[in-house]
């Protein structure tokens, strides 16, 4: 019989290692309740790392799980229903709809796995937030997905939300810093915030069809590369994409787009071009690419640039204006020091300008082709008359390009063409469209006469024809 002393520390000894294996979480338990009953089923609940729950829950056995399963880290509740709550508050609420991942309800907990009722309609607000989740694939069913509703999931890799019908809430996925891809809903909109901060973020689906990008959507997404968008799309919110890792912005397909805000891509270090839709308004676009230093293309076929839109982008080296530019907003060039040409060729009226427009740009390096009646009006207009001018109303600047053996000039309307040593046997003449306007004859004196008077365009492309004949040139006439 062991004696007293021996007797003690056996039972010391067995204490602590029931109190051990208490402490060590169960692999696993799996439970059927009825709302409001999971307390119950669960009698240790700081000891269970997986739960699976069968039957129907209710938002008091979230709370229950959020407060006293310290140490559950997967979630399985795809045999269960999510039924209605009323009762007592819980994060401020005195209820909660059915089929619904409850507002705030696990924000902050240590699941890190997840598996969604199939009858599940909708996440709320930050229902998830800050959890270490590493994969989310939502049910066809779910309907929204709540504000924040997995916000600074710092663990999370890859979301699939590509339900039907599912519309997200601002800031979704806001700073989920390791997120690496996502399926998006067809049709929806991208909200504000939703995935700011993602730097991971490289493959993005579904914006072939999204209406609208919020404002800041995918601010700070440094890893994406593209977006590809379509027609559907409508507006883009200031900020949208400003210091993403976007190399390209080519929206001139996008014929639904009607409104882009400020900044939009501003601070887009990567981006090499960027373009617009015909008749989209960009006036409020203040810095819509500021800062974009790799940006060596930009059209922006809109009536207004505005302020600091294009500052900074000193790899633009010839710029293009649209026929509708009427104004140029404050410091919208400053800094284009890589500006070499300007082809202001399609304006009938010099556009007004804001206060220093093209600050630390050298004018009087920059060229600025005009049509040929306009030189003189932009030589008489402040700001612009630094530049160097060429109304193409002039002989010499026409043949400052080559002209590949064909001369020609205009005696009013009477367009006269000379054609040496290439073999021409037809000249065609077309407008600036391509459109062709007369196919002449060439003599045997390597002539040809066109009266122009029945067409309104100044300008005429020439091209020679024929077996061995191969040359063009461009000519406008003077009025």
């Amino acid at each position: 019989m062991p004696c007293p002393k021996s007797l003690s520390k056996m039972i010391r000894l067995f204490s602590l290692l029931v109190f051990a294996a208490a402490a060590l979480p169960a692999a696993a338990l799996s439970v059927r309740v009825s709302p409001g009953t999971l307390r119950d089923a669960v009698p240790a609940p700081a000891s269970v790392a997986t739960l699976r729950i069968e039957g129907a829950v209710d938002a008091s056995d979230f709370a229950f799980i959020a407060s006293e399963m310290t140490s559950l880290a997967t979630l399985d509740i795809s045999a269960a229903s999510i039924s209605a709550y009323s009762g007592e508050p819980l994060h401020g609420l005195h209820s909660f709809e059915a089929a619904t991942l409850p507002h705030f309800i696990l924000a902050g907990t240590s699941i890190s796995s997840i598996a969604l009722p199939p009858s599940l309609a909708a996440i709320g607000d930050f229902a998830m937030a800050g959890t270490p989740v590493t994969e989310i694939t939502l049910p066809e069913t779910v309907r929204s997905i709540g504000a924040g509703a997995f916000a600074g999931c710092t663990q999370l890799r890859a979301a699939s939300v590509a339900a039907p019908a599912a519309a997200l809430g601002e800031g979704a996925f806001a700073q989920c810093t390791a997120l690496q891809r996502v399926a998006l809903p067809q049709g929806s909109a991208v909200p504000d915030r939703c995935f700011a901060g993602c730097a991971s973020l490289a493959a993005v689906s579904g914006t072939d069809r999204a209406t609208a990008v919020g404002e800041r959507a995918f601010q700070g997404c440094t890893a994406l590369k593209e977006l590809t968008f379509g027609t559907e799309l409508k507006t883009i919110g200031a900020h949208a994409f400003s210091g993403s890792g976007l190399r390209h912005a080519d929206l001139g397909a996008c014929s639904g787009l009607h409104t882009v805000e400020a900044a939009a891509f501003s601070g887009c270090g990567d981006l090499q071009s960027l373009s617009l839709p015909e008749g989209c308004d960009a006036g409020s676009a203040h810095a819509l690419a500021m800062a974009c230093t790799a940006l060596s293309q930009a059209r922006l076929p809109v009536a207004e640039i505005a302020d600091f839109s294009l500052a900074g982008a000193d790899g633009i080296g010839r710029l293009t204006l649209h026929p509708s530019l009427a104004h140029i907003g404050d410091n919208a060039m400053e800094g284009m020091t890589g500006l070499a040409e300007i082809d202001a060729t399609a304006l009938t009226s010099v556009p007004a300008l804001g206060e220093g427009v093209w600050s630390g740009v050298s004018q009087k390096t920059v060229r600025l082709h005009t049509a040929p009646d306009m030189a003189e009006a932009f030589r008489c207009a402040a700001q612009w008359q630094e530049f160097d001018i060429r109304g193409q109303n002039s002989i010499d600047d026409i043949h400052a390009a080559p002209a590949g053996g064909i001369r020609a000039r205009f005696d009013g309307h009477i367009l006269l063409i000379e054609c040496r040593e290439t073999a021409a046997e037809r000249i065609r003449v077309a407008d600036t469209e391509g459109r062709t306007l007369a196919l002449l004859a060439v003599g045997t004196d390597g002539r040809a006469v066109l009266d122009t008077s029945p067409w309104s365009t100044h300008t005429y492309l020439l091209a020679a024809e024929g077996a061995r004949a191969q040359a063009t040139l461009k000519i406008a006439r003077k009025h």
